[in-house]
């Protein structure tokens, strides 16, 4: 498949890797082959369970015990490495190939220092280096993944380091044998998009600088359009599709890869449901009969579900695994609005907004046209919360913050982790008691203990939130039926089907889920069912008002795609409220109506979606949408990003407060910079 004349510094030749289990054995790898170049950043991408961790495992030979490479080779620096054993893979880790894990909270022992864990890994590539040299090299590892105040920080803990920092902590122990090949497993999937926007940046400065091969393993095309050099999709333990970025971004063949740019909001046309991918992936203790993709192709022709495709040549570097590249297949052209949108010169995503702008909800130009009529929902004024850290330190989580969200409204609430977002959430939903202020549902002082007793029932009945890790807000010893039931036997509600395992069977059908999955545990459910559960459990009580607090991070593009489009139709249905929490600045803008962005607990801007992402007008705010990956490797690698600098912005001067500087948009401000921003406002 790659030109057999160039050198390459890995390959994997015809690889497939399986799981012997107690249902059968698990086909995760099927008969991969890739290369990668001195100085190539290989991007692999695909939904989970696709395979694309367990192929980086196996080019490590990580795997688990019960897991075994079936056939195929791997070549490293031309040498056959398929049949080393654990002592001779050792001496390679670390100073051929090198790990940098998606979680560095697990990845890192959090009872060491964060200098005596580099010095580890230095000592096991060099035991003999001095006490000197040995401190000497910690300060350089540190330093060159961006880590300031190196010399102080290296005795702090992991606890101490946000995630950002412990990411860059984790990639300095990577970097610690001067490897050759770097593998990262989506290394900035939780992570807010400006520390996400600097971690990409480093990976391709470390590049630069040490030469480095990299597989970047991650969901987000964004992230692929910035980094990448190569990408390989993946789908059902096979690649499917193999290109340059500019092949696969711009004349992309697979109707797979067609799937995932849809699901993309920078592609959606106004509010319309996003594009998802029907179905789930397969289960590979049994593939399917032919393409195993040909259940969820809506282009699938009866060729697809009898024989598998070959890889296809297109080009030098581009092949794509589909019947529809034969040549006696009819022609079919990629979904015109993915074409149209990859294909334009430029940052695409203006002419996405322009297409946003023209297209509006009734509901949104109706609120937007007569503001008096909209019916307050949730009030939320001059809300104060700290914290105690420690016995002298007090962090103020939430400082002054108000805002209004209105009957049938999404209101996203954005910013970098921190920022006091889901303290917001758990005081509206009285999951922690604010030290000051006051919040209003229905004009109910929810801060009020006398009023909350006597409207409780209510209260727990008409709000409801979904929590970002679905793992950990189910019982993991309940049955899904039981998980969906528990709300109306504690409430003492009769459900309107009749029984409760009827009412669990409908909410569960209601969230796109069969029936069979009512017998099943959480951990027997991928992380979009779980979501769904999660989801299921909320909306039966009918609420008026759902928190949903990153309820699509660490998801797939196009599971994102299926619970966003869930959340739509709620809306639609049932009028419900959102109060929206996600750190996906493309989905709330999207999603939301109103966006309100924080920054340190202070609320710095808020207004209607558009105008906000559109025309921001406070510095964090540029900061952060210009910090947003767009699927465009041409206007991506061409962005300049906008930087904050926090010193310039005194977040505690006390003549600060929010002030409106054009109908639907507010800023945080003091009155000398007032003028200015109505200036921005009306210029925008």
């Amino acid at each position: 498949m790659e030109e057999q004349s160039r050198t390459y510094i890995l390959e994997a030749s015809d690889l497939s890797v399986s799981f012997e289990t107690d249902a059968g054995e698990v086909q995760a790898v099927r008969d991969v082959s890739l290369s990668l170049k001195e100085g190539e950043v290989l991007a692999i991408v695909g939904e989970s369970g696709c395979g694309k961790s367990v192929l980086c495992k196996s080019l490590m030979k990580m795997l688990p015990g019960n897991a075994r490479i079936k056939s195929g080779k791997i070549l490293a620096n031309g040498i056959d490495i398929t049949g080393y054993k654990e002592r001779d893979m050792a001496k390679l880790r670390g100073t051929l190939f090198s790990m940098v894990f998606q979680d560095p909270m697990t990845a890192l022992n959090p009872t060491m220092t964060i200098g005596r864990q580099i010095e580890e890994a230095i000592k096991i590539h060099n035991p003999h280096i001095k006490r000197d040299a040995l401190e000497k090299r910690v300060i350089e590892l540190m330093e060159l993944v961006g880590i300031d105040q190196a010399d102080e920080r290296r005795d702090l803990y992991p606890y101490h380091f946000s995630g950002g920092m412990r990411q860059r902590s984790v990639l300095a122990i990577a970097l610690a044998g001067n490897p050759s090949i770097l593998i990262a497993d989506e290394p900035t999937t939780a992570l807010d998009v400006t520390i996400q926007a600097q971690i990409l940046d480093l990976f391709r400065d470390i590049q630069k600088k040490m030469h480095t091969s990299t597989i970047f393993v991650t969901h987000d095309l964004g992230v692929v359009a910035r980094v990448a050099d190569r990408v390989a999709v993946m789908y059902a333990g096979k690649i499917v599709e193999l290109g340059t970025t500019e092949d696969i971004f711009y004349d992309a063949r697979h109707p797979y890869t067609w799937g995932l740019m849809q699901a993309l909001p920078a592609y959606a046309k106004g509010k319309e449901m996003l594009h998802a991918i029907p179905g789930m992936p397969p289960v590979l203790i049994d593939p399917p009969r032919g393409d195993a993709f040909a259940c969820r192709n809506e282009y699938a022709l009866a060729i697809d579900y009898e024989k598998e495709p070959p890889m296809f040549r297109i080009s030098d570097t581009h092949y794509a695994a589909t019947w529809l590249l034969d040549e006696r297949a009819p022609e079919i052209k990629p979904p015109s609005h993915v074409c149209s949108s990859f294909l334009a010169e430029g940052d695409q995503r203006e002419e996405c907004e322009k297409t946003a702008e023209r297209k509006k909800t009734s509901m949104v130009e109706e609120c937007q046209n007569d503001a008096e009529n909209r019916e307050t929902l949730v009030a939320v004024n001059h809300l104060t919360k700290s914290f105690s850290i420690g016995k002298r330190n007090v962090h103020k989580a939430v400082d002054d913050v108000s805002f209004r969200i209105y009957k049938g409204e999404v209101f996203g609430l954005v910013g970098e982790s921190g920022s006091g977002k889901s303290t917001v959430a758990n005081c509206v939903m009285n999951l922690c008691k604010p030290d000051s202020g006051e919040i209003l549902y229905k004009e109910i002082d929810t801060c009020c203990s006398k009023e909350f007793r006597k409207n409780k029932k209510m209260l727990q009945c008409e709000r409801q939130i979904i929590f970002q890790d679905s793992t950990s807000s189910l019982n993991p010893r309940m049955k899904v039926k039981d998980i969906l039931s528990e709300p109306f036997r504690i409430q003492h509600i009769a459900p309107k089907r009749g029984t409760l395992s009827a009412e669990a069977a409908f909410q569960l059908t209601y969230v796109g889920l069969d029936n069979s999955y009512l017998e099943k545990y959480p951990s027997e459910l991928s992380g979009g069912q779980r979501q769904r559960v999660a989801i299921a459990r909320a909306v039966a009580m009918e609420p008026e008002l759902l928190v949903a607090d990153e309820p699509i991070a660490s998801l797939d593009v196009s599971i994102q795609a299926q619970i966003v489009n869930l959340f739509r139709h709620l809306q639609k249905e049932h009028g419900f409220s959102f109060l929206f929490i996600a750190h996906d600045l493309s989905v709330v803008k999207y999603f939301s109506d109103t966006i309100g962005v924080m920054y340190k607990g202070r609320m710095v801007e808020m207004g209607d979606a558009d105008k906000v992402y559109h025309n921001p007008l406070h510095p964090y705010t540029k900061s952060l949408i210009s910090s947003i990956p767009l699927p465009n490797p041409h206007g991506e690698r061409r962005r300049v990003r906008v930087s904050y600098d926090p010193s310039a912005y005194n977040i505690d001067d006390e003549r600060l407060e929010m002030r409106h500087v054009e109908e639907g948009h507010s800023i945080l401000c003091t009155p000398d910079e007032y003028e200015k921003y109505v200036l921005m406002a009306n210029r925008g």
